[in-house]
């Protein structure tokens, strides 16, 4: 049985940057259930795109859920995108309804990888303009995603998962 030690670094909240890829677009994806690291390589020509959130506004919840099939863990990531605006609205309609693969950076530089090849996440938008000329204008996203599994922490390209006393 593993101690979950006090952790000595930094521990910054916030989220510094979102990415995204189809799954179709991923060529390799491994998943090790024991230490949950893993590693997703998209196929030649497939690529990771970012998505902008005005900063302090991305928000990650999870919750577990016991279920008749066992554990269930649930995501969603909420971020508003700036300004009602035409190359935005068309990436969204090119995302809605597709399965997607979400990697997240925190502040403290941890990456993790939202959704797998069997269960993707997906993604709901609504454009926000209201009445009051000072408010918000842009796009509420929101991605949401069930699992059996906890969200996966991705492997360093070199493939050596790091020790917790190297990770701020």
């Amino acid at each position: 049985m593993g101690n979950i030690s006090r952790h000595t670094g930094k521990n910054l909240g916030g989220l510094n940057q979102v990415s995204w890829i189809f799954r179709e677009d991923v060529s390799f994806f491994t998943f090790n259930d024991l230490n949950l690291y893993c590693s997703v390589i998209p196929k030649i020509g497939g690529s990771w795109s970012s998505i902008y959130g005005t900063p302090e506004t991305v928000q990650l919840e999870s919750e577990q859920q016991d279920s008749p099939a066992g554990m269930k863990y649930i995501y969603k990531l909420k971020m508003l995108v700036p300004k009602d605006r035409a190359p935005v609205e068309s990436e969204l309609f090119r995302m809605t309804a597709r399965p997607l693969i979400m990697k997240l950076t925190d502040k403290n530089g941890t990456i993790r990888i939202f959704g797998t090849m069997e269960s993707p996440m997906k993604l709901t938008s609504k454009l926000m303009k209201p009445a009051a000329m000072e408010t918000f204008n842009g796009y509420e996203l929101l991605f949401t995603g069930e699992f059996t599994k906890p969200a996966g922490f991705l492997l360093p390209a070199n493939g050596i998962i790091p020790d917790e006393d190297d990770q701020d």
